[in-house]
């Protein structure tokens, strides 16, 4: 975690913040980073009828002010006692998403943290701003799940061992790294995990007149599993994992990894995320958001080296 030397709050009002914040105010101070809160109001509409427009104009400066004094206390609240960090705090109006990725890209942030919006009459994790960061943020995105103890002590490393690639590779290294630093700094237990399948194996299986080939079909999973185990184990060891924190699971990811982190009460997950047009990362298509959509703890999102925004 080291590696991050800019980190951007990102404070929406949403429930839980403040426990969010004193979290992303000690990792600041634990790896010596700077930390700024960042908060984005919507303009006032641009009315023709000039009274219309003049009471606008004096309710959005209003709205400002106010928004600051609670931006302020809000850093005031969550400040911890041994801390000295000076955090600033900024106020936009525009776009939520497309203001705090422009201000990453502007201010050379490194990292991005916000409380998990948790839209309540969806029943799911993350809100629509928290989607929008993982998909269009190019550095890595933490989504905290409010939660009443700060520390994260289950964590997951969720890797793809199939893409060959050196991007894949790069991206399974960088996933990793950082769950193995913050498993060390929150002093809890790191677990990796790959899912692995045969993209024909159920037509195989359920199709008449490939009875034949159904014997060496066992062969091939077996052997694929075979050299799936031999790579998450080099990986394993390369972290000085045991063999009680390596998880070999047949399945897709989508499916396999929201199973594995309810089952075994993961509190974080770390794993890499591109977007739809994005170049070619640890889960591709739409996995990484169908994962998203159905767990129910912290994640940290990351981009391949080289991935672009979308957000100009």
């Amino acid at each position: 975690m080291n590696r991050f030397k800019k980190i951007l709050f990102v404070a929406d009002g949403t429930a839980g913040e403040k426990t969010a914040l004193t979290k992303t105010i000690q990792l600041a101070m634990d790896i010596k980073a700077k930390i700024s809160v960042i908060d984005v109001i919507v303009p006032a509409e641009n009315f023709a009828i000039t009274d219309v427009a003049a009471n606008m104009i004096r309710l959005q400066k209003e709205m400002l002010k106010v928004r600051k004094d609670e931006l302020a206390s809000l850093v005031k609240s969550a400040r911890l006692r041994n801390s000295t960090l000076p955090i600033p705090v900024m106020l936009k109006e525009g776009k939520d998403f497309i203001e705090i990725i422009r201000t990453v890209q502007q201010d050379g942030f490194d990292l991005v943290i916000k409380a998990s919006g948790k839209p309540h009459h969806t029943g799911l994790l993350f809100s629509t701003l928290d989607m929008s960061l993982v998909r269009k943020c190019p550095c890595p995105v933490l989504i905290l799940k409010p939660r009443k103890k700060i520390s994260h002590s289950k964590i997951l490393a969720a890797v793809d061992l199939r893409l060959k690639d050196k991007t894949s590779k790069n991206m399974d290294r960088t996933v990793m790294e950082l769950a193995s630093s913050l498993a060390s700094l929150e002093q809890g237990s790191l677990h990796i995990l790959h899912a692995w399948h045969m993209a024909f194996e159920k037509r195989l299986k359920n199709r008449k007149g490939v009875q034949a080939a159904y014997k060496s079909l066992k062969t091939m999973l077996r052997d694929m599993r075979k050299i799936e185990k031999s790579h998450l184990d080099d990986l394993a060891t390369e972290f000085a994992l045991t063999k009680s924190a390596t998880h070999l699971l047949k399945g897709e990811p989508d499916v396999v990894i929201p199973r594995f982190v309810k089952s075994n009460r993961i509190d974080l997950v770390v794993m890499g995320t591109v977007g739809r047009t994005g170049i070619k990362g640890l889960f591709m298509g739409n996995t990484a958001e169908k994962i998203l959509n159905n767990i129910n703890c912290s994640v940290l999102a990351i981009k391949p080296v080289g991935w672009k925004s979308p957000v100009g």
